[in-house]
């Protein structure tokens, strides 16, 4: 019995720090329209696993779409340095309209990738700047990252975006206060203009822990905004 007794004493105590090295910085859902239509959702979680040198963040995502092009489903895994906020590993699939896979690793200062659609398999490799960040199209919650990145009121950010190929620069400014109505909670908001080269503005609304609450993307009539208050 005393060795059954401080058996399970030892299971307890590893179960309690494996939970404890696990925190949750983010999950929750977003509702997807175009054009004042609604379209779609996004679900998604960021979870961090350990402490120090050897934390990772674990960002999840799922978004279904019902848009003219028809029904699409887009899900991603993203892997991210804790101390640096520098991307490690990425994975998205598409299902339905634009099928196709990608799998992706950062090593030094190129981004790799392997790219499975039904046209066949191909790879591609192109830089990953200092102090870059991957959001990818259309994925609201990976501005977390981008959030949590910009330490002053703007600044030129490297911007990954794998189902396009390629990297661009970004300015990225603060525009200000806002308080947002999500759900039935008013939530004091930070406004940012993100300006990538060649692609329309989007405007991010995110609170004081750079928890994505609301994106727009201009000229395209996207709107992601966040069903549920952050908890």
């Amino acid at each position: 019995m005393r060795r059954y007794t401080a058996a399970a004493l030892a299971a307890l105590a590893i179960a309690g720090t494996a939970h404890a090295q696990t925190v949750t910085l983010d999950e929750g859902s977003y509702r997807i329209s175009i054009g004042g239509k609604e379209v779609g959702t996004e679900t998604f979680s960021i979870r961090q696993n350990g402490t120090g040198e050897s934390a990772v963040i674990i960002a999840v995502g799922r978004v279904v779409l019902d848009a003219d092009q028809g029904p699409q489903e887009v899900s991603s895994e993203l892997q991210v340095a804790g101390r640096t906020w520098r991307p490690a590993a990425y994975e998205v699939r598409v299902q339905g309209a634009g099928a196709e896979r990608i799998t992706g690793r950062i090593v030094g200062s190129r981004f790799s990738a392997q790219i499975v659609s039904p046209a066949g398999e191909s790879m591609r490799e192109y830089l990953a700047g200092e102090g870059a960040v991957l959001i990818d199209d259309g994925v609201a919650h990976q501005y977390y990252f981008l959030a949590r990145r910009l330490t002053g009121d703007a600044a030129r950010i490297p911007v990954i975006i794998p189902r396009q190929n390629r990297q661009v620069s970004a300015q990225v400014s603060g525009a200000g206060s806002e308080t947002l109505t999500i759900g039935t909670q008013k939530v004091a908001a930070r406004k940012l203009t993100v300006a990538p080269a060649g692609l329309p503005v989007r405007t991010v609304w995110v609170d004081d822990q750079g928890r994505v609450l609301r994106l727009e993307i201009s000229g395209s009539g996207f709107v992601a905004q966040r069903v549920a208050a952050p908890r």
